[in-house]
């Protein structure tokens, strides 16, 4: 009967998207379609833009719950040089190709990358000016572990960084919020000097009111754009709402209605304890997230960051994709919203901005943000042919200077592969989406790891996580990139947590038994991974099935 048990503990635990069954078999061959190169700006869809909660718990010798392992999150931890032709317009739609054998199915998984790029060098930019409104939270669980502290040395980057025609506001908040500086110009020595004193004036003490706090926040950048200034509320907190309305779906309902085109929000994580779901959400209602991890995070979120999500460079950015007659559009990642239908699908992001970094070379492991977004759609062939004809990729956006409507720009699909074929073994239509192909399939397989991992099923896991591995090991040889090198490191710090906290063999000593709850995690991966499979592993059992119909058919 166990033995039956352990069967079924593996079936519910299996991939749940991108899992590549459709795919065929076939001679494993890689061909490169190089197109021609622009070196100017990636491009942010706003949201999460780092995986610092997940990488801070598996430093800390823990294994996260699979919700801290955001998509965009880890993408924009990646930096890639996209080869795109110069479209005439400030944002460019480019697609990718891609076809390689996936971690999680060891089958082949076809993927095509939807990608913007835009024509402003990062370095080149300027930004119009803007109100930054620093919401602070001064509670009492801000002294512990130098939250209060790391903020501090953030905000005193962040006054020197600021232009003379930007201001700055700073809100103090803890039972209850108020001004402790009203907006000024950072225009002047003396200025600045009065910022970094009512900075250094910030005590922890009190309670947490999160919803008081945003309304002064807001209300201030309501202020702001009354005079017709563009308004930033960077929201700084540990996220454990304790005072006031603490109902977060309350909280993150008064962000969504105040967050406009002009008065946007940037929620800043800070500590181990910090409210994941929480400040996540807040970002998603107007704007992005990063967390705190340890000082070297400061300049990334303090100084480059904060800066480029200032503006947006397009606004009502709006996709959509039809699908062929011999592929038909499957699983998403990297896409919110995207919406499937029988035709194909469509996905609408409020707007992006420029991402910082323009160097595939970091300097720490730790300070890796500012990459870009990525968005994949998995194309799954429903004949044997793989032709491409008839998917069609468009994209139009919204110029937020001019108002006026950008587009539709269009990518043929057929036209990135030779011949309009999808090949039957490894391809790759550019050279770049050679690490976009890796970095999607590593976030899959560090994802499932995590899921399974949360239903106590560290065997698995632990293979899972030792195969993903050596993919990204297998990988490297290759590209010799430092994001692929800090994605194996931080794995193998992952499986190291495994193997001590919670990995026992099945089948020991020729008896196949389980175990209780008794495994290590991080707080926030416990709470955060969820109790139980749910529909999704119903859905793969549906899969599963279909699969093996399929698989007898052929």
């Amino acid at each position: 009967m166990k033995n039956y048990l352990i069967i079924l503990l593996m079936v519910l635990s299996a991939v749940t998207i991108f899992n590549g069954c459709a795919a065929d078999d076939g001679a494993k061959s890689t061909s490169v379609n190089n197109g021609n190169n622009t070196n100017n700006g990636n491009v942010n869809i706003g949201g999460v833009q780092d995986i610092g909660v997940f990488r801070d718990i598996v430093n800390a010798g823990g294994i996260p719950g699979p919700d801290t392992l955001d998509a965009n999150g880890f993408f924009s931890e990646h930096y890639i040089e996209y080869q795109t032709e110069d479209c005439g317009e400030d944002i460019c739609l480019f697609g990718q190709l891609g076809r390689g054998v996936s971690v999680l199915s060891s089958d082949y998984m076809n993927v095509l990358q939807v990608g913007m790029k835009s024509q402003v060098n990062p370095q080149d930019y300027e930004r119009p000016p803007t109100d930054f409104i620093a919401v602070i939270d001064v509670s009492g669980s801000m002294y512990s572990d130098n939250k209060l502290e790391y903020v501090r040395q953030g905000l005193h980057m962040m006054i020197d960084s600021l232009e003379a025609t930007d201001r700055l506001a700073l809100v103090a908040y803890s039972d209850l919020a108020r001004e402790a500086q009203e907006l000024m110009y950072v225009d002047s020595a003396e200025n600045r000097q009065i910022m970094h004193a009512n900075v250094n004036r910030l005590v922890a003490g009190g309670s947490t009111n999160i919803y008081d706090a945003l309304w002064l926040g807001f209300d201030i950048a309501a202020m702001s754009a009354a005079e017709g200034r563009y308004a930033r509320v960077v929201f700084l907190s540990d996220g454990q709402p304790t005072a006031g309305i603490t109902d977060p779906n309350s909280i993150i309902a008064f962000a969504r209605e105040k967050a406009t085109k002009t008065s946007q929000l940037t929620s800043i994580g800070v500590g181990t304890d910090v409210n994941y779901d929480l400040m996540k959400e807040l970002a998603m209602a107007g704007g992005n997230f990063y967390f705190i991890e340890n000082s070297m995070a400061l300049p990334d979120i303090f100084v480059e960051e904060v800066d480029f999500f200032s503006f947006p460079i397009a606004e009502n950015v709006h996709f959509t994709l039809s699908s062929g007659p011999d592929f038909y559009i499957g699983d998403t990642v990297g896409f919110e919203n995207f919406t499937s239908s029988s035709a194909g699908g469509e996905a609408t992001f409020p707007a992006i901005y420029l991402a910082s970094r323009t160097s595939e070379n970091i300097e720490d492991p730790n300070s890796r943000r500012g990459g870009g977004s990525a968005m994949f759609v998995r194309i799954v062939p429903q004949a044997n042919t793989m032709s491409l004809s008839g998917i069609l990729l468009t994209m139009s956006y919204t110029d937020p200077q001019t108002g006026e409507t950008v587009g539709p720009q269009r990518v043929v699909v057929s036209d990135l592969s030779d011949g309009g074929m999808m090949p039957e073994g490894d391809f790759y239509s550019a050279a770049s989406m050679r690490k976009s192909y890796a970095m999607l399939n590593i976030f899959l397989g560090l994802k499932e790891v995590c899921q399974r991992s949360s239903y106590y099923d560290f065997t698995l896991a632990r293979e899972l996580l030792i195969s993903t591995i050596d993919y990204a090991y297998a990988v490297n040889a290759e590209l010799a990139d430092d994001d692929l090198t800090a994605d194996i490191q931080l794995m193998e710090t992952l499986l190291v947590n495994i193997e001590a906290n919670g990995y026992y063999d099945y089948c020991g000593n020729g008896e196949c038994y389980y175990y209780g709850d008794d495994v290590v995690m991080s707080p926030l991966g416990c709470t955060t991974s969820g109790s139980a499979p749910g529909t999704a592993a119903l859905w793969f059992l549906a899969t599963l099935a279909g699969f093996l119909f399929i698989r007898r058919r052929r």
